[in-house]
């Protein structure tokens, strides 16, 4: 078997893998037990009890990031002529 590192055994002894806990709760946790150095992303699963077969219950949307995506847009075009 293979050692845990000390950032690993801590994060293992925080974190309950049976435990549901709330939003906040959870960004909480997730500051607390930082594993790099560099900014991490975080997935989240949202069960909201729709039914997707349906069409008055399809959820779609977007959400625009405080500060973008913090990626440049380039655009290149290959014409004849002015336009």
């Amino acid at each position: 078997m293979s050692k845990q590192s000390k950032r690993a055994k801590f994060i293992q002894d925080k974190v309950v893998s049976e435990q549901v806990y709330t939003l906040s709760e959870a960004v909480n946790l997730l500051k607390e037990v930082k594993a790099t150095k560099f900014d991490e992303s975080v997935d989240v699963a949202l069960r909201l009890g729709v039914d997707t077969r349906k069409a008055e219950q399809m959820v779609r949307g977007t959400c625009s990031m405080p500060n973008g995506l913090g990626k440049e847009v380039r655009v290149l075009v290959f014409a004849k002529g002015e336009k």
